[in-house]
């Protein structure tokens, strides 16, 4: 694969977004999406070897976002003196989440609509999701566990359930009721959280 135009390459990906939003990841053919793009198919296949390719770079990349703000905003979750510094820091990384959320929305709504039904590679990305946000998740809580903010019985499975609210949350706000007040979520999700973990505050 050349990297070739960095332009037809972005055009490419665009229209694969689409397609899969309007025909469904399976429905999809590469001939749908290069007829989107307004580009032949051997274009295509001088960027990615087939659709599948063009998906798991979209989820990667979205992933990858969602990872690295994650990673630097959870580091000192817990370093706070005060319990009110904590629960801003909670806030602060839900508020970044659904920054993220809100930009990619269409990649999210692949991924997490259709995307974990559907098995094979769908599946793949979905456990790496799960393993590297539950590993995080879990070493958050086990650090405010320590330093005497939290009470969990089992930080491995509060951790599991965080990402199930995250996650779902983020899907059923952003993308099936979309008027959402998201001030009013930040701040209800955040002493969900935070409660769910008996939270010292």
């Amino acid at each position: 694969m050349t990297n070739g135009d960095p332009q037809t390459r972005e055009q490419l990906i665009d229209s694969a977004i689409r397609m899969f939003q309007q025909n469904g990841f399976q429905k999809t053919r590469v001939s749908d999406i290069v007829a989107s793009a307004g580009v032949s198919q051997g274009t295509f296949y001088n960027y990615f070897h087939s659709k599948e390719t063009v998906f798991r770079e979209v989820c990667n990349e979205f992933i990858d976002q969602v990872k690295d703000l994650f990673i630097m905003r959870t580091e000192h979750i817990f370093d706070g003196e005060t319990p009110e510094e904590i629960r801003n820091n909670v806030l602060a990384v839900i508020d970044d989440l659904l920054t993220i959320y809100g930009e990619n929305l269409a990649v999210a709504e692949l991924l997490f609509r259709e995307g974990i039904g559907n098995g094979g590679l769908f599946k793949e990305i979905y456990e790496d999701i799960l393993s590297v946000f539950i590993d995080l998740i879990e070493e958050q809580i086990i650090k405010g566990v320590a330093r005497g903010f939290l009470n969990a019985e089992d930080p491995g499975i509060a951790a599991v359930f965080l990402f199930g609210l995250f996650e779902r949350s983020l899907f059923y706000f952003l993308l099936v009721r979309k008027n959402t007040d998201l001030n009013k979520l930040k701040v209800q999700m955040a002493d969900f959280i935070l409660k769910g973990l008996s939270f010292k505050g």
